[in-house]
C-alpha cells in the first residue's frame, strides 16, 4: 500500500486587524496624553534621596529660576478661567472673555497682575520671546501671596509644591516659604532630582 504524503502548507496571517489596533492605540495616546507643561526658565533642582512620586494633576507649582525670580501655574482650564476672574476681579484688570480664555489656556505665569492683560494680548511667539521679570514677592507687594490664595478657592484639593534652582539665593526662598506660611499652606511638596551614589 503507497503512503500518501500531505503537503504542509505554511500558515498564512492577516495583519490587517493588528495594523488597525496599532493605530487605534497611537491614536487613542496622541489624544489623551498631556505633556508636562514647559517653565519658563531653565531649573537645575537640588538632589535629594528620597523618592515620592508627585501626582499628575492638582498642583499648584511656584517655580524659583537661579536670578531669583518666581513663576507660578497650575493645572486645569476650569480652575484657571476661575482663577483668573477671582485675580481680574480683586485688581480691576479689565480682562475681557477672550483674554480670560487666554489666561485659562496658559502653562504658567511670570510677571506682576498690572502686566497681565498686556501679556495676554502678545501673539504665542511674542509672548515665548518675551523675558518675565517675575511676580512679585516683596513685603507690601506680595502678589504670590493672591495666586496662592484664589488657586485654592477654586481647587480646594490643590497641593502646592515648590520648585527652585539649586543655585537660587535663599532669602528669595524664604519669601516663597513666608509666602506659603501667611496663606496657612504649611504642607508643599519640593520638586528635587534623585540622587545617584557613584562608588570612588
Amino acid at each position: 500500500m503507497a503512503k500518501v504524503k500531505m503537503q504542509r502548507h505554511s500558515p498564512v496571517l492577516d495583519m490587517t486587524p493588528m495594523v488597525d489596533l496599532f493605530f487605534l492605540l497611537v491614536t487613542f495616546f496622541m489624544m489623551t496624553t498631556t505633556f508636562a507643561p514647559s517653565d519658563f526658565v531653565t531649573i537645575t533642582t537640588p538632589h535629594a534621596t528620597s523618592e515620592v512620586k508627585l501626582p499628575e494633576t492638582n498642583n499648584g507649582t511656584i517655580v524659583i529660576s537661579a536670578d531669583g525670580r518666581v513663576f507660578y501655574r497650575t493645572d486645569g482650564t476650569k480652575n484657571l478661567r476661575k482663577l483668573g476672574e477671582r485675580l481680574n476681579e480683586k485688581y480691576s484688570l479689565g480682562l475681557t472673555e477672550s483674554e480670560l480664555e487666554k489666561f485659562s489656556r496658559q502653562t504658567g505665569y511670570g510677571m506682576p497682575l498690572s502686566g497681565l492683560k498686556q501679556f495676554l494680548n502678545l501673539t504665542d511667539t511674542q509672548q515665548k520671546n518675551t523675558t518675565l521679570p517675575g511676580i512679585p514677592v516683596d513685603k507690601g507687594q506680595n502678589e504670590l501671596l493672591d495666586w496662592i490664595v484664589y488657586t485654592r478657592i477654586v481647587n480646594p484639593d490643590v497641593r502646592m509644591v515648590v520648585k527652585g534652582d539649586k543655585t537660587t539665593n535663599y532669602p528669595v526662598i524664604k519669601k516663597v516659604l513666608d509666602s506659603l506660611q501667611d496663606c496657612n499652606v504649611n504642607r508643599f511638596n519640593l520638586i528635587t532630582d534623585k540622587e545617584t551614589n557613584t562608588l570612588i
